[in-house]
């Protein structure tokens, strides 16, 4: 004992040096680290009644991202492979983290529900909209209201609001610049918020659905609780079109992709192309899915990257079932 505190008075120095480099090494910086991701097979997540099975692998690419240390972020300037992006770029104007996260939230159990509508429509199966929630995920600078995300807007001026629709309706037969009322529940309590209507009948604020459903056959959902975000919208309906359909659309191989998906099957482009293509290829994928948004920013890096991946360029769900059919 007496020589191993004999060995740290002798180092005492050097000792301290170091747990300063550390602290110093580890203090978080205003910055945000995306690298290339990886594949999650979203089979996995889903459960359904008298499922089929299927050869190959559904699967939903990503990107790695992370907030930035003083040692991360010397590494990510040595990296050719890793961007540093500040904060504020990172977050949409007039936000901060915690709008940033409840809004994708919001955004990632909307493209839950429009993947199952999707998927269970395409295949037949029997499905419910019982009820949708008009979601508030996105208040504009020149909004002269006091509505907040996360708000689900249930009236406006006494007049109930049950879909997306209804809202733009209300909306188009209200004044130019007058002030309405809107109610709204946030955390299972109940507010009156205001808003005022503008010369082309909105409101300046950004609305997304999330809706109950009944389903049959029934499917049990696991996901992580840190997901967020729309862009797993085409991989998730595929996932759950492919367990209630008797037709393999894997034809064994590794499916992978991205893209966002509406309720009418429509999709939507996404960001962080380039890390998702470098994980899906990285992960020995046979194909890789991407928005026809994406597609010129797909191949530029297949090409400059030499990668061997086939990508496959897709606007519609139909669209990607069609293609995947011919593979």
């Amino acid at each position: 004992m007496k020589r191993i505190i004999n060995l740290l008075k002798e180092n005492v120095i050097f000792i301290v040096i170091l747990i300063v480099m550390f602290i110093v090494m580890s203090f978080p910086l205003p910055y945000y680290i995306d690298g290339p991701g990886g594949l999650t097979n979203i089979d996995k997540r889903y459960k359904i009644e008298n499922e089929y099975k299927s050869k190959g692998t559904i699967n939903m690419t990503y990107v790695s991202e992370y907030k930035a240390t003083v040692a991360s972020f010397l590494v990510a300037k040595l990296n050719k492979n890793l961007d540093i992006y500040k904060k504020t770029t990172i977050l949409p104007e007039n936000s901060n983290e915690k709008e940033e996260e409840l809004r994708g939230k919001i955004m990632f159990e909307e493209a839950l529900d429009s993947a199952l509508i999707v998927a269970y429509k395409y295949s037949n199966s029997d499905i419910k909209i019982n009820k949708e929630k008009v979601l508030v995920t996105y208040i504009y600078k020149k909004a002269n209201t006091n509505l907040k995300v996360g708000d689900q807007i249930i009236k406006i001026d006494d007049v109930n609001v049950s879909s997306l629709k209804q809202l733009k309706n209300i909306l188009e037969n209200k004044k130019q610049n007058k002030k309405i009322t809107l109610n709204v529940i946030n955390n299972k309590k109940e507010y009156k918020r205001f808003a005022y209507v503008d010369n082309k009948k909105k409101i300046n604020i950004l609305i997304n659905s999330n809706y109950e459903l009944s389903l049959n056959p029934k499917i049990k959902i696991k996901y992580e609780s840190n997901e967020y975000g729309s862009s797993g919208g085409l991989m998730n309906t595929l996932s759950i079109y492919n367990k209630l359909t008797k037709e393999d659309i894997t034809n064994g191989l590794t499916i992978s992709g991205t893209g966002t998906i509406d309720v009418d099957g429509k999709v939507g482009e996404v960001d962080g192309i380039k890390y998702k293509l470098s994980g899906a290829v990285k992960k020995k994928a046979d194909i890789f899915l991407v928005p026809s948004n994406n597609y010129k920013e797909a191949i530029k890096y297949k090409n400059k990257n030499h990668y061997k991946i086939k990508i496959i360029k897709v606007n519609t769900f139909k669209d990607a079932l069609d293609k995947l059919k011919r593979e």
